[in-house]
């Protein structure tokens, strides 16, 4: 066993005259979960064979494949039963990257970090060329055609979406966009090695071509993009401007065979000795994206890691729970999560009925902190998380409030939640991550490594995973739910003492962050003051509309604190308007995060009418009808090959420029819509997937 911190080594003994605090289960079975967890844990170990004797994780990947055996034999391995590979889906091509590099071989030596598309072409072998800037107009293209064959288009980092605050774009913006669009278009079009594409800053993202779940081996994309880190750009550049003849060369291993492969979940459970047929769920998501540099550590090895180790420490404790305790390692989280809605998918309403909840561990390498739920629920899982609170005396825990579960959300719990399941993600606490990085640094980046996982915390989140499992199997009746008249209500009246003042918040902001590395998007807030120092308001993002608490602004220093209850925990904020923009940071799982903030006027472009829009992971098409009355409510209809549903619970937000709505999926309730207005454009996402739509005129 790997030597574990000195600070949470608790001796056995003290841990077993600990009084469990508002215990659902055993007291002398909690004792011994505990130590278990603190004094024996294998969770390093786990997470260092996934991460690096396995690797990167790509949804139908040979490496992901082998990922869903070892972990269904480690859990067979551990005493589970029905360990088995659960199918969701079929993917017609496999990807599978090879070892791969970048590199400017001339006039010095630099290599690079770097990524490309999962799914994207690659070299036949290095592939050295010369390397030549980008032309910035179509006209500067015709020009340089015949220069451009066979070479590395270098091309400058890309204007992020947002970082104007997300207001609507200027003439001279638009008509850079446009001329990239079009450079794009025509650059298709010419002979060239490829392209060497800036980052914005010094992460290289990873993501996948368009079209990957229709792939045929005759129709297999084309052209060659690689993303290379700002600084990685700004020297060969300066090697350009310098008049030096520059040369790259690119080795992209990038292997496709032709199937179709199956694509399954990892699910294995501690059956009931008394209600096998209630089921609690634990889970984490096995797929990773792929980029070079990448391990999928904390995107979610830590997840799956913390998984197999409270399943690990359950089993080592004895545990014989009521209810049946399952453990799903989900897969094609990444590309929209695919496993865990085929899941949800499979079950009967007799079988959905019976779960009690459903809980994710994919923030990262930070410590279980607690939950978002709702009031009737917060009695059980105040006990539920006692016991760890207790053990882990120096990692703070408490379970927050909010009005309503949510409709959807950024992970593998969102499905459950779309069928009136409980599905819960754990907030994330503590530093983000080693020397000083956070979830920012590592999400989907080159950085996704084990180098700044947390051994501590992982020790803390499997332990709390084991023991809020065992107890909330042996609870006296299911976790509460929100019932059918409970999710009718209309939104809570306003709060009579609040009495609105004029003042600098007030009004409806667009807000983005100002680091360049920061997460490239935007959110709004909507603010109003009282009389008596308080603030009220609601943050809108990729979640929906989240209400604000415990507000307040103070006259003499002219800031204001505030914080939001999101899927991913609380995010609290501090603010001040200089010069007309509203300006602060905001911390949330860990990290802190400067913004800035633009008054939003009314807009006058209406949304009406009918859209054909573009689901950009899947490739896959649909088109949205839309019509908005004087009050901002939408109504109209989504279809697709998939679906034909009218629209459910529609805002058109005139100010931020945002039109939120669900739609009915087929066999898994209403997926939530949330989309921003860019010129002609809407552009937003459908659960997590982003899209595009362009308006149509009417036959």
């Amino acid at each position: 066993m790997r030597a574990l911190p000195r600070s949470i080594v608790v001796l056995s003994p003290l841990l077993l005259l600990l009084p469990v605090a508002k215990a659902q289960g055993d007291a002398a079975v909690l004792a011994r979960i505990l130590v278990e967890g603190k004094e024996n844990s294998h969770v390093w170990e786990t997470l260092t064979y996934l991460s690096e004797e396995i690797g990167p994780r790509l949804t139908g990947s040979t490496r992901l494949m082998r990922a869903n055996a070892w972990t269904r034999d480690e859990f067979r391995r551990l005493g589970l039963k029905n360990a088995h590979l659960q199918k969701w889906g079929e993917i017609p091509v496999r990807f599978d990257r090879g070892p791969s590099f970048a590199r400017m071989v001339a006039p010095s030596e630099r290599e690079f970090e770097f990524s490309a598309s999962a799914w994207s072409q690659g070299t036949d072998g290095p592939l050295r060329a010369r390397v030549v800037l980008c032309p910035e107009t179509p006209e500067e293209l015709e020009a340089a055609t015949a220069d451009l064959e066979g070479t590395w288009v270098l091309c400058k980092p890309r204007p992020r979406r947002g970082r104007r605050g997300g207001g609507e774009q200027s003439d001279d913006e638009r008509a850079a966009r446009e001329a990239r669009a079009a450079v794009d278009e025509a650059l298709a079009q010419i002979d060239v090695a490829g392209r060497l594409s800036s980052s914005s800053n010094e992460l290289v993202h990873t993501g996948s071509a368009r079209g990957w779940r229709e792939l045929t081996m005759d129709e297999l994309p084309r052209g060659i993009d690689v993303t290379i880190r700002l600084s990685d750009y700004e020297a060969l550049a300066a090697e350009l401007e310098s008049g030096a003849e520059v040369v790259a060369e690119v080795d992209l291993a990038h292997h496709f065979v032709e199937g179709p492969f199956g694509v399954y979940n990892t699910v294995a459970e501690i059956p009931g000795t008394e209600l096998p047929e209630e089921v609690v769920i634990f889970s984490g998501h096995l797929d990773s994206w792929d980029g070079p540099g990448s391990s999928g550590a904390q995107d979610n090895g830590t997840g799956c890691a913390v998984m197999l180790e409270a399943a690990r420490i359950l089993m080592a404790a004895g545990v014989r729970p009521r209810r049946t305790i399952r453990f799903c390692l989900w897969t094609g989280e990444e590309q929209g999560l695919f496993g865990s809605r085929g899941y949800v998918e499979s079950l009967s309403e007799e079988e959905r009925a019976r779960i009690s909840a459903c809980f994710v561990d994919d923030g990262g390498t930070n410590y279980q902190g607690g939950l978002t739920c709702i009031e009737s629920q917060k009695e059980m899982l105040d006990r539920a998380i006692a016991p760890v609170a207790q053990a882990f005396p120096g990692l703070e825990m408490e379970n927050a409030v909010r009005d309503r579960m949510p409709r959807g959300g950024g992970s593998d719990h969102a499905p459950f939640n779309q069928v009136g399941i409980p599905g819960f993600f754990w907030m994330e606490k503590g530093s983000g991550g080693r020397e000083d990085k956070d979830y920012n640094f590592i999400h989907h980046t080159q950085n996704d490594t084990m180098r700044y996982a947390v051994p501590e915390y992982l020790v803390q989140s499997a332990t709390c995973s084991a023991v809020v499992a065992y107890q909330l199997a042996e609870a006296e009746t299911l976790l509460p739910r929100e019932l059918p008249e409970e999710l009718a209500q209309a939104d809570p009246a306003q709060d009579p003492t609040f009495e609105p003042v004029a003042g600098a918040f007030n009004g409806d902001w667009r807000v983005s962050f100002v680091s360049a590395d920061a997460p490239d998007f935007s959110f709004s807030l909507a603010l109003e003051m009282a009389a008596d120092g308080r603030l009220r308001g609601s943050m809108t993002g990729m979640s929906g509309p989240q209400p604000l608490n415990d507000g307040k602004w103070e006259r003499e220093t002219g800031g204001a604190t505030f914080s939001a209850l999101t899927d991913f925990g609380k995010v609290d904020f501090k603010a001040r308007v200089e010069e007309g923009l509203l300006r602060g940071s905001l911390t949330a799982m860990g990290g802190e995060l400067e913004f800035r903030g633009e008054r939003e006027a009314a807009a006058e472009i209406p949304i009406s009418g009918l859209w054909k829009g573009l689901i950009l992971s899947m490739d896959a098409e649909f088109t949205l009808d839309l019509a908005v009355d004087e009050g901002g409510k939408v109504t109209g209809r989504f279809k697709s090959s998939q679906s034909d549903s009218e629209l459910y619970d529609g805002k058109w937000d005139a100010a931020a420029k945002t039109v939120r709505f669900e739609y009915e999926y087929p066999n898994a309730g209403r997926l939530p819509v949330a989309a921003q207005l860019e010129g002609q454009k809407l552009v937003g996402t459908i659960g997590t997937a982003g899209f595009e739509a362009e308006r149509q005129g009417r036959d």
